[in-house]
């Protein structure tokens, strides 16, 4: 009986794992380029020795020629005096014989627009490598099978929101739901609502002092007199977003990583109020659509109840020290 055979998506995942990116920029590409006078057969043994690689992006200086899509340069060699054709010929010869067609994305586009976008090409281009370019002006190519595994990925997690919601609340429920449930929460949001980096920041009371230690959490003494941005965050009571903070003039002092490009903060509350802010930081120009705005709303919900519970085992706390 033959063994099943590892699935594909482990060679590129071998943990077996498929992250959710915040943009096609995050996902697994090749840089592999040629300047279009280096010889086929060159080509052919670098992507023979490295399969997970989808093509070669010819160049002439600066300027971007075109892709050999892998499939397509073996196919063509593989027919009548292909190989007797071309492999000893520059690139150049045979990127004109392909005629393939340059079809390029910006690297801070949705995963889900990038797959729709390049499933509209035509039949016979549907499933050539990808051209992602980059702020810089720099190259990449993107494998179609890994964009559809990533859209497929993201599906599975929209799909899966209400069991991951049904887990927190179970474990909030829980009489000692432990710090590590703020993780779990924004682990959660990361699967539906892809981020770089994320932050709570909430003002300083002695009840939420033991989660000074967390990684994620920044305690302030008046969030609310930080930052113009986080004011409009507690005025407007709802998420707030930045497409590019590069444009916003009130960004300086924000607590946030200097890669950030894309902003959105969601007011968290505790049974006084608003006492603070999740910030959410992509670090490319990928803004936060409604769908992701709605979602992190819902999730803030559960750091609101978590923070309530703090609240409440701090009053019984005191009780019980003051009786005993």
């Amino acid at each position: 009986m033959r063994a099943n055979s590892v699935p594909h998506y482990y060679n590129i995942f071998p943990t077996g794992q498929i992250p959710v990116p915040v943009s096609i920029g995050d996902l697994p590409l090749s840089t592999y380029t040629v300047p279009y006078n280096t010889l086929t057969e060159k080509v052919v043994e670098h992507l023979q020795s490295n399969t997970l690689i989808p093509g070669a992006i010819v160049v002439q200086g600066q300027r971007l020629l075109g892709v050999l899509p892998r499939h397509k340069v073996f196919e063509r060699l593989g027919r009548r005096y292909g190989v007797e054709l071309f492999l000893s010929k520059p690139v150049g010869d045979l990127l004109l014989e392909l005629r393939t067609d340059v079809f390029s994305l910006k690297s801070q586009l949705h995963v889900n627009i990038a797959a729709k976008l390049a499933l509209s090409r035509s039949q016979d281009g549907t499933y050539d490598p990808i051209v992602v370019e980059y702020e810089d002006g720099n190259y990449a190519l993107l494998d179609m099978y890994v964009l559809l595994l990533s859209q497929s990925q993201l599906l599975s997690n929209l799909n899966g929101v209400i069991s991951s919601l049904n887990h927190i609340e179970t474990i909030l429920a829980s009489d000692s739901p432990g710090r590590n449930v703020l993780e779990l929460i924004l682990e959660s949001l990361r699967l539906v609502a892809p981020y770089h980096e994320a932050e709570i920041i909430i003002q300083h009371h002695p009840n939420y002092k033991s989660m000074s230690s967390n990684e994620h959490v920044t305690l302030l003494d008046d969030p609310m007199r930080t930052n113009e941005i986080y004011r409009s965050v507690f005025t407007m009571n709802q998420p707030f977003s930045i497409e590019d903070v590069r444009m916003a003039p009130s960004w300086r002092g924000v607590h946030a990583s200097s890669n950030t490009r894309s902003w959105m903060g969601i007011p968290i509350t505790d049974q006084s109020g608003i006492v603070g802010l999740l910030a959410l930081s992509r670090f490319s120009v990928s803004p936060f659509n409604n769908n992701e705005k709605e979602l992190a709303q819902v999730y803030v919900r559960y750091i609101n109840t978590f923070l309530i519970n703090l609240t409440r085992q701090a009053d019984k706390s005191y009780v019980y020290n003051k009786i005993f």
